[in-house]
């Protein structure tokens, strides 16, 4: 019994810490350089020229907009949205925002017509023409969604923790909650999660339950391309940003012909991606200089 706590207790510290927003990667990835002051001439100058044909890829939370304690509470700035509207009229740029969020949530915070959009860590998309693909998921795994957050609702949601409900997957939250309960929280969201068929995964101060897909960002994006043009997509300039470790797999994908930005102040971080950015206000600053190359 008491082996069995001990293993009990060692998990759920394990799971603890992988909840944490920054991530660790196998030593031999190398860092990406840090950006404190972004200089995109610099980096990208060379790579994206006046004229050129862009895809441009973006997460939305945390790399379009700022972090909030509540996800209602997110706004894109005004600034930030004219830029990406500039960009995405141009003529000279494709643009595709997958987010976490369900594809609908996102395309009302974004609020643009010609832009794609994905949900659900790439499991719903969304075409400006209104055509919608979805992934499969598997009719026994989705029967037992609701079930899944109503046992969710019962057991963890206290002391400030709440279920986020995406339509095809969940996020358990717990930014707000009191850190006492954390640990057992995250651990038993975990376990809930996994019991009626969902992945439970790691993400910013929350566990995200969803469907047992291999699918993720960087397939979406890679379905997004590959379906928006032709097999030779990647001659194109492909850019993109994100800020959590969902984005990873979009940076591995592109990486060596695109161009990816990790929105971090963490200068220790090792990442996928090939530059990394500190804020929402330096993405500003890349769809700024974008938008001189493109408009």
């Amino acid at each position: 019994m008491a082996r069995s706590t001990l293993l009990a207790a060692l998990s759920c510290l394990i799971f603890l810490n992988c909840l944490e927003p920054l991530i660790s990667w196998p030593a031999n990835d190398k860092d990406a350089p840090a950006m404190s002051h972004p200089d995109f001439d610099q980096y990208l100058g060379d790579y994206l020229r006046p004229g050129d044909n862009l895809a441009l890829l973006l997460d939305y939370d945390g790399t379009l907009a700022e972090l909030t304690s509540h996800p209602n509470l997110t706004q894109m700035s005004d600034e930030m949205r004219e830029s990406l509207r500039n960009i995405a009229n141009s003529g000279k740029a494709f643009v595709a925002v997958i987010s976490g969020r369900d594809v609908d949530g996102v395309k009302e915070k974004i609020g643009l017509e010609n832009v794609i959009y994905s949900g659900n860590h790439g499991l719903e998309v969304l075409y400006p023409n209104g055509t919608r693909h979805n992934q499969g998921i598997p009719k026994d795994v989705a029967d037992n969604f609701d079930k899944m957050i109503d046992q969710l609702t019962r057991e963890v949601v206290h002391h400030g923790s709440w279920v986020e409900n995406k339509r095809v997957s969940i996020t358990f939250h717990f930014r707000e909650a009191e850190q006492q309960y954390v640990l057992e929280m995250a651990a038993r969201a975990k376990e809930i999660i996994e019991s009626y068929g969902y992945r439970a995964n790691p993400a910013h101060a929350s566990v995200e339950g969803k469907p047992p897909i291999q699918w993720n960002k960087g397939l979406a994006a890679e379905y997004i391309l590959g379906t928006s043009f032709d097999a030779n997509w990647r001659q194109r300039k492909v850019l993109f940003a994100g800020d959590d470790t969902t984005d990873e797999d979009v940076m591995k994908m592109i990486k060596g012909t695109g161009r990816s930005f990790r929105v971090t102040k963490d200068k220790d971080l090792v990442t996928n991606a090939d530059y990394k950015i500190p804020s929402v206000d330096a993405v500003y600053h890349l769809l700024k200089w974008i938008e001189s190359r493109v408009v």
